[in-house]
């Protein structure tokens, strides 16, 4: 939509170019040759004895209102003063001489370079108004001084036809060059405007190449930190088992140290799974990755933990998105390995749950009936249920995590799938 850049205009145009202002030196300097040029021209026509007896002058002010263009860019409200100034000065001492097209393509240039460079629009338009009002009062006084003309065979009088015919020129002249220069105005500001909506896009782009990594190094990090915990957790287990049992009961320390190799081979498996992400390992980073279907199996390994789990699944079966399947198994990771580790409770109960309402979601459930546990030698940082919100909040997931009013703890953690599942 084409608009008109207002007084208060806060853009301002950047300034020319050393290329810019070189290029306008030469055209001032080509300029004035032609007017020199025109001028000597005229003296050969009828009209050119007002040249002939003014000749130092005529050129003095064809040198004079073309030579400031050079400078049009820099100083553009100056040059069209300027210009407008030796306009005048000219068409009263040498009226001739302003009728050279090169003199009067000089004022017309210097109110464009005004209206198109200008940097300081209320100083514009004040000096605009005095130009154009003064070039107007001149010349309706040129032709208030013209003799009255013999009668012509037209409808309207001659005097009345000269002055519409050369104000209306005039007014096609001054605004004709205003106009202009106010597209080339506005043409340079969008211009500006699409180079930087470019290079905040690309600033955008970056961060959200920044925040991409950030992200994907937090996944990673929690994904390092639910197998490592849940294992660890297990392995823990386990060895105190069998340290009770190693004495009186040599098989079941055998069993206990089996569930030890298989829990640590598990834990080094997920860790070279996971670093293999970080390192861009083709055969690695394309393993598949535990999700929904995996929870089961979740299940029945705590069982080597002496941890009873009961897993129920409620609701419609639909498709899960593998990265919310992911999530879901490493929040149920998680849960179990904190009431693990945290609970005196050796029965839990995980949920399933496929809510298949207006929108669809996925819910997994972890609860137990123990009692917290205090370790002195192991404080409780909460790095584990942290990471767990984080998770939840990259899928816009919904989380209840803390004590249940009938005794024990639950986390429920509710994925919104509807978007990947419909």
């Amino acid at each position: 939509m084409w608009s008109v850049p207002t007084i208060d205009d806060s853009w301002l145009r950047p300034r020319p170019s050393a290329e810019g202002i070189r290029r306008d030196v030469l055209l001032a300097g080509a300029l004035a040759v032609a007017a020199l040029a025109s001028i000597e021209l005229m003296r050969s026509t009828p009209g050119g004895v007002d040249v002939n007896e003014r000749l130092a002058e005529s050129f003095l002010y064809s040198v004079a209102i073309t030579l400031p263009l050079a400078l049009r860019r820099v100083f553009p409200v100056a040059v069209m003063v300027v210009c407008s100034v030796v306009f005048y000065v000219a068409g009263e001492r040498v009226p001739v001489a302003t009728v050279s097209v090169v003199i009067q393509a000089a004022l017309f240039m210097s109110i464009y370079a005004a209206w198109a460079w200008s940097r300081h629009r209320r100083r514009l338009l004040a000096a605009s108004a005095l130009v154009v009002v003064g070039m107007f009062v001149w010349l309706a006084q040129l032709i208030a001084e013209v003799p009255a003309a013999a009668q012509a065979p037209g409808a309207v009088p001659p005097n009345v036809a000269i002055a519409v015919v050369t104000l209306a020129v005039n007014v096609l002249y001054f605004f004709g060059a205003i106009a202009w220069g106010l597209v080339a105005y506005r043409d340079a500001r969008r211009r500006q405007q699409l180079v930087e909506q470019a290079e905040a896009l690309r600033r955008e782009q970056e961060r959200n190449a920044e925040r991409a990594v950030a992200e994907d190094r937090l996944r990673i990090a929690r994904d390092l930190h639910d197998a490592v915990a849940h294992h660890v957790t297990g392995i823990g287990i386990q060895a105190a088992a069998a340290g009770h049992v190693l004495e009186r009961s040599p098989a079941s320390a055998a069993t206990a140290l089996a569930a030890i190799e298989q829990s640590s081979r598990s834990a080094v498996r997920e860790m070279h799974q996971i670093v293999g992400l970080l390192r861009d390992e083709q055969d690695d980073s394309s393993a598949p990755r535990p999700g929904v279907a995996a929870l089961p199996a979740l299940a029945r390994e705590a069982e080597k933990d002496r941890l009873t789990v009961h897993f129920r699944e409620v609701g419609d079966p639909f498709d899960v998105p593998d990265p919310v399947g992911t999530s879901l198994f490493r929040t149920a990771q998680e849960a179990l390995t904190n009431v693990r580790r945290h609970s005196t409770a050796r029965e839990a109960e995980l949920v399933l749950r496929y809510v298949d309402t207006d929108s669809r979601s996925v819910e997994v459930e972890v609860l137990d009936a123990g009692t917290p546990v205090s370790d002195p030698d192991r404080p409780r940082r909460g790095f584990g249920l942290q990471g767990l919100r984080e998770r939840a909040a990259v899928h816009d997931a919904t989380v209840d995590i803390g004590p249940r009013p009938e005794g024990g703890f639950r986390v429920r953690v509710r994925f919104p799938v509807a978007s990947a599942a419909r």
